[in-house]
């Protein structure tokens, strides 16, 4: 691989092998993937480059952001408080460029020279694609009762997208029949991070039982919801 065109051709065909659900459809727009997945899921990418010009015409640099939108995810942290479905279904937005907590992310950029095969460059791209983005895919896009297991360090639940960190947590724990989670772990960790970048739908309420718990209770039942018949 020498040329921009190249590496991008090549990461669509690769990030579709790779990839741990059944690709339905996959879609390519230059530096824009988008592959359809089972249960009415998507997961996209964004191939963010920048020449490097004095190095070589094709000499760049190499970033990513990835989203995972799924719609029935997307109901259930909004239509309980009459929300419209949020960010057009999108759960989660990944991007190496954010580095909040610390935590073991991609690099913020990748260089690939001109004066060298490329492969070995977007092998370890996809290495870190693979550790660092792929976990969230099989819990948000399958096996929803994995969700809460994010919930034992701040740096997973970072990119779960619209500040519903907490209500997204109440709802997994009381739909994997685990409502102790939420005093023994969401409420603390919240209230660990009141000056942070996630739980701020827990500061936003006066009282999360009456704002957040009881509402989510009532749409659950009335709605007969359940991780069993998904």
């Amino acid at each position: 691989m020498e040329t921009k065109a190249e590496v991008l051709k090549y990461l669509f065909t690769r990030i579709q092998e790779i990839l741990p659900v059944n690709v339905v459809k996959a879609k390519k727009d230059k530096d824009y993937f988008i592959y359809i997945v089972e249960n009415n899921c998507s997961i996209e990418f964004y191939i963010r480059t920048s020449q490097s010009g004095h190095a070589g015409k094709n000499t760049f640099c190499m970033g990513i952001t990835c989203r995972i939108r799924n719609p029935f995810l997307s109901k259930l942290i909004s239509e309980p408080f009459n929300e419209k479905d949020t960010y057009d279904n999108l759960i989660v937005l990944f991007s190496n460029q954010y580095d909040w907590y610390n935590q073991n992310q991609m690099e913020v950029d990748y260089f690939l020279d001109n004066k060298s095969d490329k492969t070995p460059e977007v092998e370890r791209f996809l290495n870190d694609l693979n550790k660092n983005f792929f976990i969230y895919i099989i819990p948000f896009v399958e096996k929803y009762t994995k969700i809460i297991d994010f919930y034992s360090n701040p740096g997973y639940i970072q990119y779960i997208t619209g500040s519903k960190q907490f209500i997204l947590g109440v709802i997994c724990s009381l739909l994997c029949k685990r409502e102790e989670f939420i005093k023994e772990k969401l409420i603390p960790l919240a209230k660990a991070n009141e000056n942070g970048h996630i739980f701020k739908d827990f500061f936003k309420v006066k009282n999360y039982v009456s704002d957040i718990i009881e509402p989510i209770k009532k749409y659950i039942a009335d709605n007969n919801i359940s991780f069993d018949n998904v």
